[in-house]
Formats: C-alpha cells, structure tokens, sequence
C-alpha cells in the first residue's frame, strides 16, 4: 500500500512563538471565592493576558505583547477590585555549563 505524499505549502510554516512575560499583580479587595471569579473572568478580557493563575494574595499573568495597565486596572474595577502593584518578573535563565 503507498502513503499518499502531502505537499505542504510554504506560506504555511510554523511561526516562531512570541515572547511571554510573567507578571505579579497586587489586588486589593479579594475577600472571598466570588471576587477571585470575578478578576479571573475580567482579566480574560484584557488583550495581551494568555493566561491568569489568580489567588487571595494576587494574580500571576502570563502575556504576550505589551500589557495596558490602565485597562487592566479598569477591568479589575469592573470586578469590585482595586490594582495595587504591577511587577515583572525577570526571566530565569539555567546554566548550562
């Protein structure tokens, strides 16, 4: 039996994946589970934010891109929540000796 060959065509190669950078937010106002759904809900909706890991003490994000702080200090109002701090986190490199 032959295995029929597929041409793939050039303008369809992989796109080198963008740069990500981890960021810590500060919350003032979480209280309870509710208002942790709520700021992971609003984050979603701020462009840039892949992903959103969000706890009582605060949230770790994930971007790609630049991030708005102002809309991200909107959207985090719009959940009950107050933004205290923004920090990036410096990207860990391993030694390879």
């Amino acid at each position: 039996m032959k295995i029929p060959v597929m041409d793939i065509p050039a303008d369809t190669a992989r796109t080198p994946p963008t740069a990500r950078t981890r960021i810590r937010v500060g919350i003032d106002g979480l209280t309870g589970v509710h208002a942790l759904r709520a700021v992971w809900t609003a984050l979603g909706a701020v462009p840039g934010i892949v992903s959103a890991d969000v706890t009582m003490q605060g949230a770790v994000l994930e971007i790609e891109g630049a991030l708005d702080e102002a809309l991200l200090a909107s959207a985090l109002d719009a959940a009950g929540v107050r933004l205290s701090a923004v920090t990036i986190e410096q990207a860990r490199v391993l030694p390879l000796a």
